[in-house]
């Protein structure tokens, strides 16, 4: 079976990161997860991923890095590749309009919560490189 493709956005603002629970109506629930989405038929993964970011969350992303992929099996009929990219908060207010809460959190504080499997190996390269990422991304204030 072919893997869908699927973005996430690790958005970073004052050195912490935005996580997203998944709701009840979604699969996975109760998962915390990096938000993002499944890419489109003739989408670029970096069109996707603010597309997604601004329909689940209201904020404008500027895309700085990209992470490695992951692949991961839900079911036999169900695998994705989870496209990472590193993001910073460029505008807009956050709202919360799919999911059940957002939080941001410290990079300590990531491996506390109850993670979408999919999004385990890239929080490990995020937490393993996090002073280059940190670094990388510009502080913002709001």
């Amino acid at each position: 079976m072919k893997a869908i493709p699927v973005t996430c956005a690790i958005i970073i603002h004052q050195n912490k990161i935005l996580v997203a629970k998944r709701s009840s109506t979604m699969s996975q629930s109760g998962y915390w997860e990096f938000p993002g989405g499944k890419v489109e038929t003739d989408e670029s993964m970096e069109a996707c991923l603010k597309r997604e970011i601004r329909e689940e969350l209201g904020l404008e992303i500027k895309i700085k890095s990209k992470l490695k992929s992951s692949v991961f099996e839900y079911s036999p009929e169900k695998v994705i590749q989870l496209f990472p990219f590193v993001c910073d908060w460029k505008s807009g207010d956050l709202e919360i309009l799919e999911h059940e809460k957002v939080s941001w959190v410290a990079i300590e504080e990531l491996e506390d919560l109850n993670l979408a499997p999919a999004d385990i190996p890239i929080y490990r390269e995020l937490s393993q490189n996090w002073q280059a990422f940190r670094s990388e991304s510009t502080i913002q204030t709001k």
